[in-house]
């Protein structure tokens, strides 16, 4: 009887100290995020008895899910911010309101000084300078951008690999949670720790990465990225791989193939920096615009002593479009002049081959070609060996001269080995002319520049206001989280009470049993 007596007590005396345990443990995680709060569910059972049904742990996964992407989608957009930040600070639009538009306008106002007065030396200085200056500028700018893109190779690398350590945690604890399952069902299936180990998991991999998770009936999860790649699965991880050639964030499959899913991920930290890596090429795109722009239609009016080379100042895009406008071409030398008309239905590329298949033209050594610009625009050049042969345009679009940049764009851009000979050589009856088109050249470039400030700046504000729109949304499911699975440490105090009270009356048991036991054993 004594024996039954006892063995009943012990069990309800390790029961209510586990259940102090937990409450401890409780109180002690009260402030760690991932922590939710667990409640022993005690029981008796007849005859007599009590038992340890189940350690309840009080979390609703819908909800913590719904938070890790509302988390991912934040990581994405302040990744992408943080990066924008970075180019904000290289152009001092943003903070002084000086940089490029400087440079510009030095430039311009340097080329219009010097039309003005061709002949002061003063001026063609200036010129010059402003120019390299100009050169110095984009490239410094352009060399700013490749080492940032360059640093999100490092990033994304560093990324992926967390992706891939935590993929395989995850799967471990899958395993673990089989076991503990196993160990643990008769004894309340007190295997919470490594739940909780696993939602930490889990809120790091959200902001890294948007996933989507499936929880089975004993804790285990799948863990997928958007569109299905699975990269948990009972014991098994997947893992991504980063290709810095393409810049592209690759799955790898269990028979080795590797699919781009980089336009399938839609928050995270990868997802940021893939949107940043978009922007950047973006930005240097537009700025190497700015480049090939000056490289195209910069030019220097020249007398014959300079060039014989002569260009059509009307850019097209299409060489084989018709121009939309008529005139004529008139070329002048001795026995001449020869005028070819053309009309708007005409080509540049039917000019040059009217001029070209003239036969007196031909005779004299004119000649005509199609440029290329480095701004995906085309353009005529008719040069002639006789530097006393003069071209001239009824539309006021053909003058003898050279380009003052040259190159293909950035990273090739440089003023002309001629230039101070161009100088030098200025014809003076066409400054005038020149001034005007500097004009639209001006205008153009910085309307090129502008764009590109307006369209950083832009972008930067609507991600600021998305994220704080956000945020507030992720600040509100975290409290409501809270409010479910977080812990009330003075609910868990007075929890603590009861059951501290339940174990010193269970406990007066074993002292009035030993007292009984004495006073039978002093009868016998």
């Amino acid at each position: 009887m004594f024996g039954s007596t006892f063995g009943i007590v012990a069990q309800g005396l390790e029961i209510f100290r586990k259940s102090v345990d937990i409450r401890n443990r409780n109180i002690l995680n009260a402030s760690n995020p991932d922590y939710v709060q667990e409640d022993p569910v005690v029981v008796s059972f007849a005859p007599v008895g009590i038992k340890l049904e189940e350690v309840l742990r009080t979390q609703n996964f819908y909800y913590m899910i719904t938070r890790n992407q509302k988390l991912s989608l934040i990581s994405s957009l302040e990744t992408t911010i943080r990066g924008n930040s970075q180019v904000e600070s290289l152009f001092q639009e943003f903070i002084q309101g000086l940089g490029g538009s400087e440079y510009i306008n030095r430039f311009f106002t340097a080329y219009q000084n010097l039309m003005k007065e061709p002949t002061n030396e003063g001026a063609k200085g200036e010129l010059l300078n402003s120019a390299q200056s100009l050169i110095s500028y984009l490239k410094d700018r352009r060399m700013d951008m490749d080492r940032m893109l360059a640093g999100t190779d490092y990033e994304m690398n560093q990324h992926l690999a967390r992706i891939n350590n935590l993929s395989k945690k995850i799967a471990r604890i899958n395993e673990d949670i089989l076991l503990g399952y196993a160990q643990t069902y008769t004894r309340g299936r007190d295997y919470k720790n490594l739940l909780d180990e696993r939602d930490k998991y889990l809120r790091e991999l959200s902001e890294l990465i948007s996933v989507r998770v499936q929880e089975d009936e004993i804790g285990r999860v799948r863990v997928e990225t958007d569109r299905g790649f699975v990269l948990v699965e009972a014991q098994y991880s997947w893992e991504l791989k980063y290709n810095a050639g393409s810049r592209r964030v690759l799955w790898k499959s269990r028979n080795g193939h590797e699919v781009d899913i980089s336009g399938f991920i839609s928050g995270g930290k990868v997802k940021g920096l893939l949107d940043f890596q978009s922007h950047l090429r973006e930005y240097t795109n537009r700025l190497e615009g700015i480049a090939q722009k000056l490289i195209s239609e910069v030019k220097l009016p020249l007398n014959s002593q300079a060039t014989n080379n002569w260009h059509w100042f009307r850019h097209v895009e299409d060489p084989n479009g018709p121009l939309g406008f008529s005139g004529s071409i008139t070329f002048n030398f001795p026995g001449g002049p020869v005028t070819l008309n053309y009309t708007s239905t005409s080509t540049i590329n039917s000019l040059v081959n009217a001029i070209n298949t003239d036969p007196v033209l031909n005779a004299m050594g004119f000649n005509a070609s199609i440029l290329a610009n480095p701004d995906n625009s085309y353009t005529m050049v008719i040069s002639s060996p006789n530097p006393s042969y003069t071209i001239e345009d009824s539309n006021h679009l053909i003058y003898r001269s050279e380009a003052l940049f040259v190159g293909r764009g950035i990273q090739d851009m440089a003023l002309n080995s001629n230039a101070n000979a161009y100088l030098q050589n200025l014809e003076y009856e066409r400054v005038d002319e020149f001034m005007n088109f500097s004009r639209s050249w001006w205008e153009g470039v910085k309307s090129l520049y502008n764009a590109f400030i307006n369209e950083t700046a832009s972008i930067q504000k609507n991600l600021k206001t998305r994220q704080e729109i956000e945020s507030a949304l992720l600040n509100s499911l975290n409290a409501r989280i809270q409010e479910m699975q977080g812990v009330s440490v003075d609910n868990e105090f007075i929890e603590l009470m009861k059951l501290q009270r339940s174990y010193e009356a269970l406990a007066r048991t074993i002292n009035a049993l030993d007292e009984m036991i004495q006073v039978t054993l002093n009868m016998v």
